[in-house]
């Protein structure tokens, strides 16, 4: 790519040349009075100025300009035909200014580059945003058109704009390895170079994310208990006092009554054979001498992960100490009330509803067992680190973002190529830089013949060039998984089989853990380094 461009001249031969201005297609070059100007800044809209001087008698109608097209370009008119026609601007009248005693108008002008995007689709935007990250979650998914945009770009370190002819584009803010442009001594305009460094207090090289995850799980606990009140050595004087025997049917009714779902159950048979004063009898498999089974609760417990997770550029912070910054997001997952979600575990567990629960846990004999429930699509694990992935990129992009505060400034002899994707490589006395255009400036003034370009370049530059800021991929911070946990307590039965008894069983369950049940507040740390580039700056007084 040329570093000079025909119509302005080059470092050895002059240049002529012609504006060529038209407003709904119409050529107007002629009547351009004074500068006509174009600006361009990353991800922002192309503006242009110019004034006309209309034909004496010419009605003014707000219709006839407001939302007008308008076309700017530049040509080599060294031939005295435009030759060599480049594209400066493409946009629309945004405002008129008439000017009565001078009889001219004042027209500025936009590429309407929030105006376009603000009528694209919403897959229309993420598809021209590629790599970009998004979050209902973090961001509002109601938004639409330039809202939405902005909200993907805060994730990426890329620039959304549109080129002179008013195509969208996306640029990476990082500069290129080879320079598109390269401008020495020879092509600078005398006493243009200008250096603007970032302050420190501009910088942000630490960003602690708290982030709150809330969720419930469904957990069951796996009971064994085994009971035994007589045997076969003791039953002949079991029958010989008068006492009862334990029915099988008053077992089960004691467990549930006591909240509890039998999983297994097996009984001990009453003897089938004479022994003493007892004789089998035909209704003896309805009743037992005891028995042995593991019993389930069924509960919910609610998670609440809660995560502080930093993203650093540690070379930066070594260099000028640490400039913090902090976000948060949260999200709840969402499930039935637990009451809600208990009721239907143990109704369904103990066969008097058939609707299944939505989840359930696998009880274990002798353990506490815990399972992830299904949530909804957006408010589910993967929405979660989906939702932290965002947040670290937002931050990383912030981190990159306040880094490229240094600016290099300069001016050469008008040139359409230079533009805000380039990378340029100025190299003058006592300054070397590369970075990426972040400005540009056209300004041509028909009546004088003169016509520069005037730009800025975002340099990224804390800790030196060849300082290497290493980047840590975004996975999502590990949560909790379900687990289980050995159960401490052990149930009791008390059968009371004595003649004068009431003949009723009564079995008891140790009581659910606070740790168990309670909410679980689990704090989750993790950290990323945040990837800068170092551009080449060099400055020697």
């Amino acid at each position: 790519m040329p570093a000079t461009y025909s119509g302005t001249g080059s470092t050895s031969t002059a240049g002529v040349w012609t504006a060529i201005v038209t407003v709904d297609g119409s050529d107007v070059s002629s009547r351009v009075v004074g500068e006509i100007r174009i600006d361009a800044e990353e991800s922002s809209a192309r503006t242009a100025e110019f004034t006309l001087r209309p034909a004496a008698g010419t009605s003014f109608a707000v219709a006839n300009w407001v939302g007008k097209s308008v076309t700017i370009d530049i040509a080599d008119n060294a031939s005295g035909s435009p030759a060599n026609v480049q594209r400066l601007f493409t946009g629309l009248i945004d405002t008129p200014t008439l000017n009565l005693v001078h009889r001219t108008i004042a027209i500025l002008c936009t590429d309407d580059l929030q105006g376009k995007i603000d009528a694209m689709s919403n897959s229309a935007i993420d598809a021209a945003i590629p790599s970009s990250y998004y979050s209902n979650v973090i961001f509002n998914s109601a938004e639409t058109g330039w809202r939405r945009a902005q909200d993907r770009l805060s994730t990426l370190a890329s620039a959304l704009d549109l080129d002179p002819s008013g195509s969208l584009r996306l640029t990476a803010w990082a500069a290129k390895v080879t320079p598109d442009l390269s401008f020495t001594n020879a092509h600078i305009l005398d006493e243009s170079p200008g250096l603007a460094l970032a302050s420190r207090t501009a910088l942000i090289n630490s960003i602690e994310i708290d982030f709150g995850y809330r969720f419930p799980r469904v957990k069951a606990e796996g009971y064994p208990i085994t009971y035994s009140y007589v045997t076969s050595s003791t039953i002949a004087a079991h029958v010989a006092a008068g006492n009862w025997f334990l029915l099988r049917s008053s077992v089960e009714a004691a467990i549930k009554a006591a909240g509890g779902t039998i999983q297994s159950i097996s009984y001990d048979a009453l003897p089938n054979t004479t022994i003493g004063t007892f004789t089998p009898g035909p209704y003896d498999s309805l009743s037992c001498m005891g028995f042995t089974a593991v019993v389930s609760f069924d509960y919910a417990q609610q998670i609440e992960e809660q995560y502080t997770i930093t993203v650093s550029a540690p070379n930066s912070i070594a260099a000028v100490g640490t400039l913090p910054d902090k976000m948060q997001g949260a999200l709840e997952g969402v499930y039935p009330q637990v009451v809600a979600a208990e009721n239907s575990m143990t109704l369904y567990r103990n066969d008097v509803s058939g609707i299944p629960p939505m989840d359930l846990a696998t009880p274990t004999s002798g353990y506490t067992t815990a399972a992830d429930v299904t949530l909804t699509t957006d408010t589910n694990r993967a929405a979660a680190q989906n939702a932290m992935q965002t947040l670290i990129q937002v931050a990383k992009t912030r981190i990159a973002g306040s880094h490229r505060h240094n600016y290099v400034t300069a001016s050469v002899p008008l040139n359409p190529s230079l533009d805000l994707p380039l990378t340029v490589d100025i190299n003058v006395p006592g300054l070397h830089a590369v970075g990426k255009v972040r400005t540009v400036a056209h300004v041509l003034s028909p009546e004088t013949g003169q016509a520069v370009t005037q730009f800025s370049l975002a340099i990224s530059s804390v800790a030196g060039v060849g300082v290497t800021h290493s980047d840590t991929p975004n996975t999502a911070p590990a949560g909790t998984s379900p687990g289980s946990t050995e159960l401490t307590g052990s149930p009791t039965a008390v059968f009371n089989y004595g003649p004068s008894d009431d003949h009723l069983i009564t079995v008891t369950f140790p009581g659910v853990a606070d740790a168990e049940r309670n909410r679980a507040i689990v704090p989750l740390s993790s950290s990323y380094s945040a990837g800068l580039p170092e551009d080449i700056l060099t400055i020697t007084l």
